[in-house]
């Protein structure tokens, strides 16, 4: 199996790595979300019934607790996801490295060549595009339009 295979198929186990620790934060959020919710619609009934009893300094009070709440829910929210987000940020730059040697490799062995593929193009402007979406661009900007121009095939030379 050739590297930028092997590369190819690395880039696309963390994309699904990625994908999976996001679906598992998404979900975290929700349950959390879904729980304060019911806090919330409790603390809502709660207050409502205080308010037709106590006076409106109790009702500031409850104001007060909630916002503290909502605070502590918030810190908690980072806490959790600080290290999600460390090691989603480690596969993310890890891919980016990985596919920028992979489109510096292909990018030379082509120019060295003198010429691409179809096939060899679409690839190389595929995995360009997905590193320049991974939000690095502009290292491989030149070397990506000079494989564009390369012809399809090599020059022939008549003699």
């Amino acid at each position: 199996m050739n590297e930028t295979v092997l590369q190819w198929i690395t880039g696309l186990a963390l994309i699904v790595i990625e994908l999976t620790i996001t679906t598992i934060v998404g979900l975290i959020i929700k349950s959390k979300w879904d729980k304060r919710q019911k806090e919330k619609e409790e603390l809502e009934r709660l207050r409502e019934e205080q308010r037709t009893r106590v006076d409106n300094s109790r009702c500031e009070l409850v104001k007060t607790t909630i916002h503290e709440e909502m605070e502590d829910l918030a810190e908690d929210f980072k806490k959790e996801l600080a290290p999600i987000s460390q090691d989603m940020d480690l596969m993310k730059r890890t891919m980016q490295k990985d596919v920028r040697r992979s489109l510096r490799q292909d990018g030379k062995m082509y120019c060295d060549r003198g010429y691409a593929s179809q096939q060899e193009k679409t690839e190389f402007d595929e995995l360009y595009w997905a590193y320049h979406n991974l939000g690095r661009n502009g290292v491989v900007d030149s070397l990506h339009d000079r494989v564009m121009q390369l012809p399809d095939e090599p020059e022939r030379r008549d003699n």
